[in-house]
């Protein structure tokens, strides 16, 4: 490190020369005030000395310095000092400011919101058990853990076996009663009880000594006791099995499957009764990771694994910044820490524990026996894990360069293809057909660039896949082809010009209406609703968007000269309208055969249409002539990121049919995109115009890729479809039901999980959640 690497440097050491030599938290700040590291001394003048003035002539020099911390020197060019009294102040105040700061150059932890805890209201007359995100001091909590689906599997084991469970709102009712000294009467059971997810005790079914038990019972099984819930489920399970009620055992069986699965962690045990984490610290290729075996009882009851952020150059400096972020997240301290090597903060941690623990917590660095073998078998694990993670790190970019480069070799690709999408369509039965666009960007899912599309040209119960994905790619590659704009400066190329029509082309407008009579109707034939195209002054395309009353626009009259027709001068007409109204809805009434003309350019059905318009069919001249109702949402057509770009290879989920369609879209939009087509049964890849299926190498990278690709195209494709026929089954029976509003019905769902439920439901059950007069419409319209 040299002078002119950073400039900073000079002014940095002459402050420095003046900082205090108190015990203190400082901050180094880039030349912008951003935040780059915080950090604690007990002299801060002599730890700020050690950044500013090196002076490193030689690479032996820099070396021992490390990476890290020399990429932070380039970068500083301020610091801020805040003096405290003491070192247990300084460890406080820097843990801190590291979660609120979260410095790119410090060691730290994922952010809280991975993990979750189970919180216990022990301080409550009656309590509570939860999981929740974030701690305060009103309660017990077991954790961290992982997962939260986890977390409440297992509580719903638990509940199985103990019996333990009471509605939140009820046992706010009890305590609150408790407090006042009051004795609830007369509680009507509740639908929690009835369907077996209240112990009662709200209702005075079990004492509330009988539900101390049973929380207590939970808190034993958290603290390490799992043996009494795996006897007592087993107990359950023979007995439901002997009186037949064989779900119920089965439910037991998985609970007493769970229990063992947790028992399986413990890997050591023993009689001492200790209570000790072992900390286990690896550092590979600039990768920092902390594994933490949680040792209750004399047995290993958890392994924790942490992935740090950011780096470190040795495990003095992991250990010094990961342990206190770690135990200021933990609610039941242990008694002792072991760790693999000392640091200068040990004795400062250590009282920082025993202070919130408020008994003794020891910081060891064991050299024989047990703990020294558990602390050996941490270090291994986070070794072993750290090298597992970086093997498969490697092995993942290094396949996903092969694949790029296989594909381009392969297909005959100008270069790498950096954005790929995949395409697919889904149905049930014809009905609730949607497509969807899958991306990859640099061989990774682009998640945030996925798209579903909810198809408007193939009708309820038709099963036409082919139709579908013509209209998916249209809608898709539209945007890539052409916007307003774009297609206007070419009409302009051509000699159109496009604009408002002017009070002398009122005539003109009213000879084209009466030669079209049945294409354009005669009624309100204003210039000034009407929007034109015009070749050498003469008018060869129109259209016009007419108002109903309470504001609903139609887009009518779209007429091209027939010596401009096949050219989609009548499409671009349509769109340049529709660019001009600023109303969220345009509907518009066709004959059956311009469905799919329309639905290019985005209008789709209306289930409800406004009556307005279908008085208007019933008007026409010729209302017998089968007529459709279609709309345009300006909140669909709104300029995205993701379809604006082009991408690099379309891959379709299917064969050579398949594959015909998209080719005629990609010639229709004048598009030159490479398009392969993935056939399912033999995973066969085909290109336009080859008869026989692209040959690619045995266990291909390329292929192994496309193959992800067009799985996730299915799998986003079903939860669409999935999502809205789940909306469509359970929303429109209760949105039909007056004074039933959005939070009501997500309560009744949330409460009986489906319409057929709460059809079935007594009414005693639904009062809970609705009043009478709800009820009375409820019960009308269901």
């Amino acid at each position: 490190m040299t002078q002119d690497t950073n400039p900073h440097l000079p002014e940095l050491q002459k402050r420095v020369a003046q900082a205090p030599t108190d015990p203190g938290v400082y901050r180094w700040m880039n030349d912008k005030g951003e935040v780059l590291y915080i950090g604690k001394a007990k002299n801060v003048r002599n730890r700020l000395k050690q950044y500013v003035q090196m002076g490193l002539p030689t690479e032996a020099q820099r070396a021992k310095v490390g990476p890290w911390k020399l990429a932070l020197i380039e970068k500083i060019a301020d610091f801020d000092v805040t003096v405290v009294s003491n070192e247990l102040e300084a460890l406080v105040l820097e843990t801190n400011w590291i979660k609120e700061h979260k410095p790119k150059y410090n060691v730290m932890m994922k952010d809280d919101k991975n993990y979750v805890y189970v919180r216990v209201s022990v301080q409550d007359p009656f309590p509570g058990v939860s999981v929740v995100r974030q701690m305060d001091e009103k309660a017990k909590y077991f954790g961290p853990f992982i997962s939260s689906y986890d977390t409440k599997r297992l509580l719903d084991a638990l509940h199985m076996i103990y019996d333990y469970r009471e509605e939140p709102k009820a046992l706010e009712r009890l305590n609150q009663a408790a407090e006042k000294g009051d004795v609830l009467a007369g509680v009507k059971p509740s639908l929690a009880y009835q369907i077996g997810q209240s112990c009662g005790v709200s209702i005075g079914k079990i004492s509330r000594e009988e539900y101390l038990e049973r929380i207590d019972a939970l808190v034993r099984f958290y603290k390490g006791n799992m043996q009494d819930a795996k006897e007592k489920a087993v107990q359950l399970m023979q007995e439901a099995a002997t009186s037949k009620k064989f779900e119920k055992a089965a439910k037991l069986r998985d609970a007493v499957q769970l229990i063992e699965h947790l028992e399986e962690k413990q890997l050591v045990s023993d009689t001492t009764g200790n209570n000790t984490d072992c900390i286990g610290i690896a550092i590979l290729h600039g990768k920092t990771q902390a594994v933490v075996l949680r040792e209750r009882n004399g047995k290993i009851i958890d392994e924790q694994n942490f992935t740090l952020k950011g780096s470190a150059d040795t495990v003095e400096e992991a250990l010094d910044q990961f342990l206190p972020q770690y135990y200021a997240g933990i609610p039941e301290l242990p008694d002792a820490v072991s760790i693999p090597k000392s640091f200068d903060g040990v004795g400062v941690l250590s009282a920082w524990l025993t202070e919130r623990k408020g008994k003794k917590v020891d910081v060891l660095l064991p050299e024989r026996g047990k703990k020294a073998q558990l602390l050996t078998l941490a270090q291994k694990n986070a070794e072993e894990k750290l090298k597992a993670q970086e093997a498969r790190w490697e092995a993942a970019a290094k396949n996903i360069e092969l694949a790029l480069e296989e594909l381009q070799t392969v297909l005959g690709l100008p270069a790498k293809p950096k954005r790929i999408e995949g395409y697919d369509i889904s149905h049930l039965g014809g009905t609730e057909t949607v497509g969807s666009m899958v991306v990859t960007k640099n061989g990774k899912p682009s998640n945030k660039d996925y798209r579903s599309f909810t198809i408007q040209s193939v009708k309820e119960g038709d099963i036409d896949d082919y139709k579908a994905l013509a209209e998916v790619l249209r809608r898709r590659l539209r945007y890539v082809a052409a916007d307003v704009k774009t297609e206007e400066a070419k009409w302009n190329e051509q000699g159109m010009r496009f604009g408002k029509a002017k009070k002398s082309e009122q005539k003109a407008i009213e000879d084209i209406v009466a030669n079209h009579p049945d294409e354009l109707g005669q009624n309100n034939i204003d210039y000034k609703n009407y929007f034109v195209g015009r070749h050498e002054n003469n008018i060869r395309t129109f259209a016009r968007i007419s108002e109903y009353k309470d504001g609903i626009l139609e887009l009518q009259s779209v007429w091209v000269h027939k010596d401009m027709r096949g050219k989609k001068l009548g499409k671009f007409m349509a769109k340049k309208v529709l660019s001009k109204v600023k109303n969220e809805k345009i509907y518009i009434i066709i004959k059956d055969s311009l469905e799919s003309y329309y639905a290019d350019i985005g209008f789709r059905h209306v289930h409800n249409p406004p009556q307005i318009l279908l008085d208007e069919i019933q008007k026409s001249t010729h209302p017998q002539d089968a007529q459709l109702i279609m709309v345009y949402m300006l909140k669909d057509h709104k300029k995205d990121s993701s379809l604006s770009e082009k991408p690099d290879l379309l891959v379709i989920d299917g064969g050579k049919g398949q594959l015909s369609t998209v080719v005629t879209v990609l010639k229709e939009l004048k598009l030159d995109i490479p398009v392969i087509g993935l056939a399912k049964r033999e995973e066969e890849v085909f290109q336009p115009g080859e008869s026989f299926p692209t040959e690619f190498a045995k266990d291909s990278q390329a292929k192994f890729l496309l193959m992800r690709l067009r799985n996730e195209a299915h799998r986003f494709a079903n939860r669409h479809r999935e999502k809205r026929l789940t909306k469509k089954t359970i929303g429109s029976a209760l949105d039909d039901v007056p004074g039933i509003g959005p939070k009501t019905r997500q309560e009744l769902l949330d409460a009986f999980g489906s319409v057929a439920k709460i059809k079935e439901a007594s009414d005693t059950a639904l009062l809970e959640i609705v009043n009478k007069g709800q009820l009375e419409k409820l019960r009308k319209r269901l």
